[in-house]
């Protein structure tokens, strides 16, 4: 079993463990690379953003009284899952064991209580049973070595409501003084799964450690879930829309990728979604086979003449210019039925001259309805870089106007 301290820390590896195992160097035993367990979460629903966690660890005084005696702030993965998920575990060594700790924030102030009892656990553990119990009864926590243990979200509820209370209540061996559940559920308990090896070989204990939280179902994803996505950047509450609504997700389950640039199977397949996916024709594009993620897309955008090819291919992959952009908007637009007269005077921009007479109606277009706003550049001039290619931040905030302020016109 892990002592206190192998417990506490194992919280602040979890940042580099989460579905993964974090292995010294020098191990000695095979198994440490993962192989003492299978480990298997499945939910209807799932998805695994990094956030930034503040624990409070709280031990026991001379009294016996649990007291708060230091605090870590890190980031991590978090699976977020719904309430039909199931923890499968299978060791597949001696000695391996699962505990669960409760992550409570009983007085709401955004830092979880991890408590540890000493002598006096307060963590369940998994019994060879395949019940999950306080560690403090003194149940066998032995796996048995090729069976099948199931952690289900009905009892990590269960066992959760009792761990508010139990936290909560005067007397009681885990109570925390002064901290009150005001309206605490069990689904606001971050649940610290920790699976433990103990390797004969080199006598060392291993850890895969997981954290759930619990859903009825998932939060839409949000500006808040990139760690690149500044709340202060001027394109925060645009990336927070488009997320929010499906039309964009990050590049990674922690970056957005701002700056990254946009593509034109991203364009067609973004376009076809605010569409509301439209019956479409069929692509003739050698570089868009019908099993590309985008064929469907690419064939609406190409039958209603919103995008074009050449020479028989589409180009998915490459980043349309902003004077590119203007007319693909420009065309979406007139197929669904708006006035596309409007007409802004481009005089105002340093690079006006730069706009190709093939995308300058599209571009002034886009410039009078805001979809298109100029660039300052480093010597303070606006420039409409309209060879310039689109970024994803860039494209977030065209997206929010279309749809909130150009759409709706209809």
């Amino acid at each position: 079993m892990l002592n206190r301290w192998k417990r506490w820390l194992s919280a602040a590896a979890a940042a580099a463990l989460a579905l993964t195992l974090a292995v010294p160097a020098a191990a000695a035993d095979p198994l440490a690379a993962g192989g003492f367990a299978e480990v298997l979460i499945s939910a209807q629903e799932t998805d695994i953003p990094e956030e930034s966690l503040q624990l409070a660890l709280y031990q026991r005084n001379a009294s016996g009284e649990l007291q708060s005696t230091d605090t870590l702030d890190f980031t991590t993965p978090v699976n977020r899952v719904t309430k039909d998920v199931e923890l499968h575990l299978i060791p597949r060594a001696q000695h391996v064991t699962l505990t669960v700790d409760y992550l409570t924030d009983l007085d709401g102030n955004g830092v979880y209580e991890l408590l540890d009892g000493g002598d006096k656990p307060v963590y369940d553990v998994m019994a060879s049973s395949g019940a999950l119990t306080a560690a403090s009864s003194g149940v066998s926590s032995a796996l048995t070595v090729d069976s099948t243990y199931v952690l289900t979200a009905d009892r990590l509820l269960s066992r959760g409501e009792a761990a508010i209370q139990d936290r909560t209540t005067s007397g009681s061996a885990s109570c925390l003084s002064g901290l009150t559940a005001v309206d605490r559920e069990p689904e606001s308990i971050l649940y610290m799964v920790t699976v433990s090896y103990h390797s004969d070989s080199d006598q060392t204990d291993y850890e895969l450690c997981y954290y759930l939280r619990l859903y009825d179902q998932l939060p839409a994803p949000s500006a808040a879930d990139y760690q690149d996505v500044s709340p202060d950047a001027w394109y925060y509450g645009a990336v927070d829309y488009a997320l929010s609504r499906g039309y964009l997700s990050g590049t990674s389950r922690s970056q957005f990728s701002p700056e990254a640039t946009l593509t034109r199977a991203m364009l067609a397949q973004i376009l076809y979604q605010v569409a509301g996916q439209p019956d479409n024709g069929v692509s003739h594009y050698t570089d868009v086979p019908d099993d590309a993620w985008c064929y469907a897309a690419v064939s609406w955008v190409s039958e209603k003449g919103i995008m074009d090819g050449n020479s028989g291919l589409f180009d998915p992959e490459r980043a349309p210019a902003r004077q590119e952009l203007a007319v693909a908007l420009y065309r979406y637009a007139q197929s669904a039925g708006l006035n596309t007269s409007g007409r802004a005077d481009l005089s105002g921009f340093d690079d006006a001259g730069q706009v190709a007479p093939w995308a300058r109606a599209g571009v002034e277009w886009a410039v009078s309805v805001g979809l298109l706003a100029g660039r300052t550049s480093g010597d303070g001039a606006t420039l409409l870089s309209p060879g310039e290619p689109v970024t994803r931040a860039e494209f977030a905030a065209v997206l929010q106007t279309l749809c909130e302020s150009v759409l709706p016109k209809l």
